[in-house]
């Protein structure tokens, strides 16, 4: 919604009436121009919008169910660890799968003010977690903090606040007052949850693509930062586990009873996960300006949709294929430059093969070459999450020159078409990866991260 304030009078409007009212609103909103209104006359302009602005990552915040910050994660996917065990979120009585990689919250997490307001669920705080340690790695001034924009993907948050609802109002008696019970369900409060704790007043916005929302968020954020919409922005996904959700997926059997192993030929579906991945994200210049840390740049993306099914992703690859590309071309750089991919590989049958298809079409002869794996086999799928914390993993392997394994690949389907990682870590060097991140109804997002230059 933009709420920049039009003037009382228009220059082409000598009086407000019905009529001339409807004419001094033609100026499209700020949102949609991506410009700046200009209070001195009644126009809109473009002049601080740079399409081609580093963006920076200067702080990441993650949880998943094998730790609770970046460092701690990474070690253990270097090691091939797996997080998944027995579901105790809920009962899975009647449902053909009961595991899950399911992430505990520290003790110690903090808890704001409104920890007892309706609002505040289970994914507000996983998200709540990212996102603090993210703002403190990054040590953002305090005006870039204040204005700070928060940009979060969901896939199902808040969805316990309606399962706990139906379930009393399904016991009978009187329902009065239980409408408070809801107030965590709208995706929308979970940005505000979070925004008010860390009191950041920049633009909110949250992101359901699906199982791309966490990578989609960090595209919209990098656009307000162009837009000079603000001068920091945390963006990412948060999801928790949830019986709708393993319901859902089973119901479409796509989860396997087993833990999943990815572009295996004994695959058969999913893990389903949870978490929360956070990434603070300024401009480069304002970066080097104030003398902050720069983790990693954002070198370029790539969003598209497949147009074909609502839940199948295209069999030839072709919607994934034109992102990756997209963000290649962006940054200027070709197939060969790349590093690394971090596959979206959940373990389906349809999606691994059409990724493989999407990886070979935009890398060419390279992707036989390109190391890829993915870190689904591990902390399983975090849903909305997944394209964060994904996106954080990337970081950390090209900071350590590490590319960790596929857990549980034993029997690589793929391995005449692209090089998989398995059994043990890989050694890498290049300054750029590339994360997958692919959602229902063919939404497509792939980010090309890399390390500042004279850091490869």
């Amino acid at each position: 919604m933009c709420r920049t304030r039009l003037p009382a009078r228009s220059k082409t409007v000598s009086e407000p009436g019905p009529r001339n009212r409807l004419r001094a609103i033609r100026a499209p909103p700020l949102w949609l121009c991506a410009g700046r209104f200009d209070p001195h006359g009644v126009r809109w302009t473009m002049a601080d919008v740079d399409a081609n602005e580093t963006i920076a990552v200067t702080g990441m915040g993650v949880i998943t169910s094998l730790g609770a910050d970046p460092d701690t994660l990474f070690r253990a996917l270097g090691r091939g660890q797996r997080g998944i065990s027995k579901i105790r979120a809920f009962d899975t009585t009647g449902c053909r799968v009961d595991i899950a990689a399911e992430a505990p919250l520290p003790a110690a997490s903090s808890k704001p003010s409104l920890a007892s307001h309706g609002a505040y669920t289970r994914t507000a705080a996983l998200a709540l977690h990212a996102a603090s340690a993210a703002l403190q790695q990054a040590a953002l001034p305090a005006a870039a903090r204040a204005g700070a924009a928060l940009v979060l993907g969901s896939a199902g948050a808040g969805t316990p606040a309606l399962e706990a609802y139906l379930e009393r109002a399904t016991r009978g008696g009187s329902h009065r007052g239980r409408a408070a019970m809801m107030l965590g369900f709208p995706k929308r409060f979970l940005p505000d949850v979070v925004g008010l704790a860390l009191g950041l007043g920049g633009p909110r916005a949250t992101v359901n693509t699906a199982c791309s929302s966490g990578a989609v968020s960090v595209i919209h954020a990098i656009e307000l930062l162009r837009a000079r919409h603000c001068d920091a922005a945390l963006a990412g996904g948060a999801d928790e586990l949830t019986r709708f959700t393993l319901t859902g997926f089973c119901s479409l059997r796509a989860v396997d009873p087993e833990p999943c192993r990815p572009f295996d030929r004994r695959r058969r579906g999913m893990t389903l996960g949870e978490g929360a991945g956070v990434l603070v994200l300024e401009r480069l210049s304002d970066v080097r300006r104030r003398g902050g840390r720069v983790l990693a740049v954002v070198a370029g993306y790539g969003h598209s949709c497949d147009a074909g099914h609502l839940t199948a992703p295209d069999p030839r690859g072709d919607g994934a294929s034109r992102a990756m590309s997209a963000a290649l071309k962006m940054a200027g750089v070709e197939p060969i430059d790349v590093a690394f991919v971090s596959a979206h590989g959940t373990g389906t049958p349809h999606n691994d093969s059409s990724e493989v298809r999407a990886i070979c079409a935009a890398l060419g002869d390279h992707a036989r070459r390109c190391p890829v794996h993915t870190v689904k086999a591990s902390v399983g799928h975090c849903m909305g999450a997944a394209g964060a914390v994904e996106a954080i993993a990337a970081i950390s392997s090209l900071s350590e020159g590490l590319v960790p394994p596929t857990a549980g690949l034993t029997d690589p389907e793929f391995a005449e078409d692209i090089d998989l990682v398995q059994d043990e870590a890989r050694r890498i060097s290049g300054r750029y990866g590339l994360s997958n991140s692919f959602g229902f109804g063919g939404n497509n997002a792939a980010l090309l991260l890399a390390l500042p230059e004279g850091m490869a």
